[in-house]
């Protein structure tokens, strides 16, 4: 197979979200009618699903193209509420989807005055002709009432959907989220601004740091993209970097480690400890839980893989792991179109 890749041999610090130029002031915007937000061509009417009623918009940034639009019904003591997000995404990059979705989440728990409890697992969206992976949490606080929070990549744009309610009913709240899904497609972003459909790899100072951990980084890095291009379908491609699926994740790292077995070259000490701690997890046969604990469950894990995760835990607590894949040696993009 033919890897579809550009690399790029120099150093990243970081990758920003454009969002354009960011306000001092949330600004509301004033709309008597349907209210067009012109970078994606969505619609958002006066009134929706019959007994919904637009609340505010609210723009973000100076070109108005980060924005939230608020419905809200509120019938008999019934309150629902939903608010979609729409706002520039950047540059696809590995992990960009679970750090935007491990930031809205921290923002959510710091609005909240009392307990809040949560259930979190991946969400995959199906367009008519693309597919956008995402997350989602639904949490639940000490006086029952409902909320979510999901977040889909859709290119260059992210979608981000928050409903609460104070009806503990569950299927009501999933019901409404496929009428918005419906009403709103993020599919329909995602030919706003296309993806370049090469890989491009940004290698970090770190990875410079000796042969074998360049060798073992490099190996990684191809291997990832091989699973990528063999795995994951073009159209699920064009809407972000698959970084979510966890069988990504462990062939990395068996390609990290398989390196040091094809030659014998310079090596530091920083390089020796962390393949010795890579191996130690590997011969236990721990890795898939090793990642899972790393991205904190933010993952597309096999629906037929065993759970051995408490017996990970367990066999942690006897071997010292000092690894942390936070630690970026490479991050893999596909980037915007030029």
């Amino acid at each position: 197979m033919k890897k579809i890749i550009q690399i790029t041999l120099f150093l990243f610090v970081t990758f920003s979200i454009a969002n354009g130029q960011t306000r001092l002031q949330v600004k509301e915007i004033k709309s008597k009618n349907y209210y067009t937000h012109i970078p994606t061509q969505l619609e958002f009417p006066k009134s929706i699903f019959s007994d919904f009623q637009r609340k505010n918009i609210h723009s973000f940034d100076k070109e108005n193209k980060n924005i939230s639009v608020t419905y809200e019904k509120n019938v008999n003591g019934e309150k629902t509420t939903f608010s979609l997000y729409l706002y520039p995404a950047g540059d696809a990059y590995e992990g960009r989807l679970r750090e935007e979705y491990q930031n809205s989440i921290q923002s959510v728990a710091a609005m909240q005055n009392k307990g809040l409890y949560a259930t979190q697992f991946a969400m995959r969206h199906v367009g008519a002709k693309y597919v956008c992976n995402g997350f989602k949490t639904i949490f639940t606080d000490e006086q029952k009432d409902l909320s979510q929070l999901t977040i889909f990549e859709s290119g260059t744009w992210f979608y981000k959907l928050r409903i609460t309610t104070n009806r503990s009913d569950t299927a009501f709240m999933l019901s409404l989220e496929k009428e918005i899904l419906q009403k709103f497609d993020p599919t329909s972003l995602t030919d706003l601004n296309q993806l370049n459909e090469k890989i491009s790899v940004y290698f970090s100072k770190l990875a410079f740091g000796d042969s074998l951990l360049l060798g073992s980084v490099m190996g990684s890095a191809f291997r990832k993209i091989d699973w990528v291009m063999e795995n994951v379908k073009e159209n699920e491609r064009a809407t972000g970097f698959p970084d979510l699926y966890l069988n990504l994740h462990v062939e990395g790292l068996k390609a990290f480690m398989e390196f040091q077995h094809r030659v014998t070259t310079t090596k530091s000490e920083f390089t020796e400890n962390y393949l010795k701690e890579l191996q130690l997890i590997s011969d236990a046969d721990f890795l898939p839980e090793f990642v899972m604990e790393q991205f904190e469950m933010i993952l597309i894990i096999p629906e037929n893989m065993p759970d051995k995760y408490d017996e990970y835990l367990k066999w942690k607590i006897g071997n010292n792991i000092s690894i942390n894949l936070s630690q970026k040696f490479y991050v893999l993009s596909f980037d915007v179109k030029e």
